[in-house]
């Protein structure tokens, strides 16, 4: 278990699987030297440069870089590191709420954008149909003129 901040100030929590191996050979000078080791110089943490999502997104050039870390560091104390794995980012409990609630908002605006369109689409359909009825309308009274002009002109 690892944790990190990110870019946006958060910490989030980074389960790792290490597999790794070391020569039958060096198990005991690796042991030795690894609990006497004083920590080296450090680099830039890839995470303090990345938000949240990319750390999702970029999960396994996030797990090659700590791995190709890891190698330099270990290998000097016999330890060949196999493959880093990220198995979990779980970021703080505040933030998932936070974030489930900026999914929640999106879907609700892009329900009430959907409702609206639908109304919309009443409103125009209800329009078309109030100038159909018009125009039957209009052309019935046309037709009753017609007729009474018509039977006029006979008489």
């Amino acid at each position: 278990m690892s944790s990190a901040r990110l870019k946006q100030r958060i910490m989030c929590l980074s389960m790792l699987s290490l597999p790794y191996n070391t020569g039958l050979s060096l198990i005991k000078q690796a042991m030795l030297s690894i609990s006497s080791a004083t920590p080296g110089p450090k680099s830039k943490p890839m995470c303090l440069m990345l938000n949240l999502d990319d750390t999702f997104e970029r999960k396994n050039e996030i797990a090659k870089a700590v791995e190709e870390e890891l190698e330099k560091a270990m290998s000097a104390y016999g330890y060949e590191i196999v493959q880093t794995l990220i198995v979990d980012i779980e970021p703080d409990e505040h933030v998932k709420r936070a974030m489930n609630e900026i999914n929640a908002a999106a879907r609700l605006r892009m329900a009430a954008t959907e409702k609206a369109e639908a109304g919309k689409i009443l409103q125009i359909k209800r329009a078309e149909g109030e100038v159909e009825s018009k125009y039957l309308s209009g052309l019935g009274i046309a037709r009753q003129r017609q007729a009474i002009v018509d039977e006029t002109i006979q008489h």
